[in-house]
């Protein structure tokens, strides 16, 4: 139990880290644009600030669930990355299909992939609204005594 319980401990980290470089690049990168790009072109720029930010986190949670699948090939638990990429998606996403079942000795990180996925998806929604709001807050008027 313990094995697992550590190796799911890395990984976790290792994706929270993940997942804060890319909120990072997002706040350093697309939040300073929104403003400009929505000003230029209030509907498709805005859109393409959705749009990039989606992209951005979707790649981020692609990596996140290889992290998990290469854990699951340094564990012995896979032989090939396209299984352990395939059950580290059905956990991360907790869709649970259980068509794939690991040995008792490391079943542990599927519930705990599971816990990890669905508070790193939990965190890439409050960043796409954070950049909804942000996008939102530039298309609104301005009033004329309004400073920004």
């Amino acid at each position: 139990m313990w094995p697992a319980i550590l190796t799911a401990c890395v990984v976790s980290l290792a994706n929270l880290t993940l997942l804060a470089l890319a909120a990072a690049g997002l706040v350093r990168f697309l939040l300073p644009a929104v403003r400009r790009v929505t000003i230029r072109a209030p509907f498709w720029g805005g859109a393409a600030v959705l749009g990039a930010a989606l992209l951005g986190l979707l790649a981020t949670t692609l990596a996140q669930i290889a992290l998990w699948a290469a854990a699951f090939v340094l564990c012995g638990e896979f032989a090939d990355f396209e299984d352990a990429f395939y059950h580290s998606a059905v956990n991360f996403t907790t869709l649970g299909y259980g068509d794939i079942v690991m040995s008792q000795r490391w079943r542990l990180l599927g519930p705990l992939e599971a816990v990890n996925g669905s508070l790193m998806l939990g965190l890439s929604a409050a960043l796409l609204f954070t950049v909804l709001g942000q996008v939102a807050e530039a298309r609104r008027p301005q009033s004329a005594g309004d400073s920004r």
